[in-house]
């Protein structure tokens, strides 16, 4: 997907209040996936907007309409062995109160969910959050950012025994073999770019951004700074 087509992906989401998506495309994160159409595999694009996107999006704009915008403290709503699961509150003098809900797989999810669960859990929640206002709603996108999809290809790669005991890993996304690659298992993307399974314990997540090569922006956060208000 080239810049070109993901700004017109982001000029046929909504205008919120004074922000325009397309302003925003370089926070635009291109991912690869795969889907079985008619007995084949065929390789599909899909466009997600980053937290720090919506963040950026949801500060110009009440900045811009000299509006408040508030985040709430995070309430933990589980808080056990295996998982973190917060709400974040958002609320905006424009368009009232908005919530999102995260969760940290503590022992299955990836690098970054078993060391910092609550940075990860809380920069998803209020991602989810802004999107439920609007922002960063790309087309196709529903309410997942970047970051929540990102993990998902990290950890959606699952051992595929074949009956003979000698089980392959694959991954579920790209219906790839995974092979021995650094610390973990993997499968080269056609971009250059390393895609990691769930069997992958030692692998950061951030090796796997943006298999597809676009000039949109390709870093994406994956701690959350805590967003300040606007008078």
């Amino acid at each position: 997907m080239t810049r070109d087509e993901i700004l017109a992906l982001c000029n046929k989401a909504r205008d919120v209040g004074s922000v325009k998506h397309a302003d925003f495309v370089d926070y635009v994160v291109v991912l690869e996936g795969r889907r079985k159409i008619n007995g084949g595999w065929q390789t599909t694009e899909h466009a997600y907007m980053a937290v720090d996107g919506k963040l950026a999006m949801a500060n110009l704009d009440h900045r811009q309409q000299n509006k408040r915008l508030d985040f709430g403290d995070p309430k933990v709503l589980v808080d056990g062995p295996e998982q973190l699961t917060l709400q974040v509150t958002v609320t905006s003098e424009v368009y009232g109160v908005r919530h999102g809900i995260a969760t940290s797989r503590k022992k299955t999810g990836t690098n970054a969910e078993k060391d910092w669960p609550w940075e990860v859990a809380e920069t998803s929640a209020t991602g989810r959050a802004l999107a439920a206002m609007g922002y960063g709603l790309v087309p196709g996108a529903g309410l997942a950012s970047a970051e929540d999809m990102l993990r998902a290809q990290t950890t959606n790669g699952q051992p595929n025994g074949n009956g003979n005991g000698n089980g392959t890993r694959i991954c579920s996304i790209h219906q790839a073999a995974l092979e021995s690659h650094g610390k973990g298992w993997a499968h080269r993307l056609k971009s250059g770019a390393w895609c990691y399974g769930t069997n992958n314990q030692a692998a950061p997540p951030t090796r796997t951004a943006t298999p597809k090569p676009s000039p949109a922006k390709h870093a994406v956060t994956t701690d959350a700074a805590r967003p300040t208000a606007h008078p």
